[in-house]
């Protein structure tokens, strides 16, 4: 910078062709340093360091991009399909050593899938990334960034593999290529099969949730159901007793010759009657015709007793 400015002093106390000559590269320096920041902002774009400056150039890549990109995914799609199948065939030997040795189908499915995810990122993520840190000069982190952020597709631009200034052996960037065409199709593989295992969870969860209210409602049902057949027979057993003790009234007021529409009322005290031999069934001749009884009400025969209760035991 300190050269610059003293450059421009001397033309400046110089001639009117040196004036010129000032413009001239002052206009240079100018479009230099325009032209760097257009790179600099197109390489956030993509990878940047290729990018259409013309009219015509941006139209044809509009067209191109909107009919290349559907393309490059049906492509994706037949390699990712393709390398698949590559692993499935090995992933299957493995999966009938797991068959002899009684593992459970759910357990060797899940060690399927880590044994495909761990081979494909030791092929697709670490190996590239030692082959670019050797390479370019990277250090372990810029390599497996660069690594993860183009088989994303995100691309960022600011590390570009053979876009230094270094000389590269002829096939180091068909091999770049090759390696991002299949790398991209393995991520993409990888990023359906996440996609499925949430569908599978979400699926799951929902056929969980219908069962669970499948059960509560019948659930609810039953507990409803037995609630009401409780209540039925408690009501017809306790009309059932209510029967049998005014049947059991009826029978002793006409045994003890009262009126059977006299009101049995709760005495003030509680005699009870209970026969176990001969003689005390001739002092109470009456109440030994119904053997053990408790009676409420008042008995004609035994006025000096008071109120007796008579209740027959029932069972």
């Amino acid at each position: 910078m300190e050269t610059v400015m003293k450059l421009v002093n001397y033309l400046r106390a110089s001639s009117a062709i040196q004036h010129q000559l000032l413009r001239a590269i002052l206009t240079e320096v100018n479009a230099a340093y325009d032209d760097m920041l257009l790179h600099n902002n197109l390489r956030w774009l993509s990878f940047g360091n290729i990018s259409p400056h013309t009219k015509g150039g941006r139209i044809f890549c509009i067209i191109y991009a909107l009919l290349g990109i559907p393309l490059f995914g049906f492509l994706l799609a037949g390699v990712g399909d393709q390398l698949g199948t590559i692993f499935g065939k090995g992933i299957a030997k493995v999966e009938k050593m797991f068959v002899k040795w009684n593992v459970s189908q759910t357990k060797i499915r899940v060690i399927s899938t880590l044994l495909f995810i761990l081979f494909g990122c030791l092929l697709f993520v670490t190996l590239p990334a030692i082959i670019f840190k050797h390479i370019e000069g990277w250090s372990a982190l810029e390599s497996i960034y660069f690594v993860v952020i183009t088989l994303t597709t995100i691309g960022f631009g600011d590390f570009v593999a053979g876009g230094s200034e270094i000389e590269y052996q002829d096939y180091y960037k068909p091999m770049v290529w090759f390696w991002i065409l299949v790398g991209l199709a393995y991520f993409a593989a990888v990023l359906s099969m996440i996609g499925d295992w949430f569908r599978v969870i979400s699926k799951k969860t929902k056929e969980e949730v219908g069962e669970f209210r499948a059960h509560a409602a019948e659930w609810t049902a039953n507990v409803s159901a037995e609630f009401k057949e409780t209540r039925r027979r408690l009501s017809v057993d306790i009309y059932d007793k209510f029967q049998r003790a005014a049947s059991i009234k009826r029978k002793l007021s006409a045994e003890l010759g009262l009126n059977p529409s006299h009101e049995m009322t709760l005495g003030k005290r509680t005699l009870s009657v209970n026969f176990t031999d001969e003689r005390e069934r001739e002092a109470f001749p009456v109440l030994s015709r119904n053997g053990s009884l408790y009676l409420n009400g008042l008995s004609p025969d035994y006025a000096e007793h008071g109120e007796i209760a008579v209740i027959q035991h029932l069972k």
